[in-house]
């Protein structure tokens, strides 16, 4: 079978990233009953330790920027065919770094919406760093598409950041936990008939298991767009 490969510009968490890698070998596991290493479509992973970017998001974004477009490149330069970024917060740096990128950059922003309007979820409770919320990286894309999110208070989106700081060092309470399933259940009650977890982090505390409405991994369809793309399917 011919693959592209894939570039993974990752380490926004590097336990995102992992879970991300894992989560791609899963899929082409079930989907394509893959068993031998050449089962596998290629890979090149760069952990970026990114500066000027915390669990709030982005802190700095000339600084971030800067670091992203140099990761780009070493993809290209390890000829890469295309790249995915497993973090939400930094595509609001993708129309810059498809401008900079010769080759194409999946947006997971992108690929979570319209799984969203095949699935005809029509309200959706949207989960994510602070970052990502405040410059309504899933909100412009969600109306277009006659979607309506209900976002956090600012209030929960403190919780939402206790977590995904939990996450990053390995710690996760079940306290925080417990008041971002919360924040999930008020979600419900204003019918949100769906739950996207619009930060990397978050699948890896909070899980279908966890949630009665359907729950929408970001990471989850980042990495089967990842691999149908790279094995040439439905594109």
């Amino acid at each position: 079978m011919e693959f592209k490969k894939i570039g993974i510009l990752g380490g926004m968490g590097p336990e995102a990233s992992a879970n991300f890698y894992y989560k791609i070998i899963y899929y082409c596991q079930k989907k394509y009953q893959a068993v031998q290493d050449t089962d596998y479509p290629p890979m090149i992973i760069y952990s970026l330790p990114l500066t000027g970017f915390d669990e709030s998001g982005i802190v700095d974004k000339e600084i971030v920027l800067q670091q992203l477009i140099h990761g780009v490149k070493l993809l290209e330069q390890s000829n890469c065919d295309f790249i995915v970024m497993p973090c939400n917060t930094i595509h609001c740096f993708i129309n810059e770094l498809r401008k900079e990128s010769s080759i194409p950059i999946m947006s997971i922003i992108e690929e979570t919406v319209t799984k969203l309007k095949q699935a005809k979820n029509p309200i959706i409770g949207l989960l994510a760093s602070e970052t990502t919320l405040k410059l309504q990286l899933y909100q412009e894309l969600l109306n277009n598409n006659n979607l309506f999110c209900i976002s956090p208070t600012e209030n929960d989106g403190q919780f939402i950041t206790h977590l995904i700081c939990e996450v990053m060092s390995g710690t996760v309470t079940a306290g925080t936990k417990n008041e971002v399933l919360s924040i999930i259940k008020r979600m419900e009650k204003q019918s949100a008939n769906a739950i996207v977890l619009g930060c990397t982090e978050i699948p890896l505390a909070i899980t279908q298991k966890d949630v009665n409405t359907t729950v929408y991994d970001t990471l989850q369809i980042l990495a089967e767009a990842a691999v149908d793309y790279a094995i040439k399917i439905n594109y």
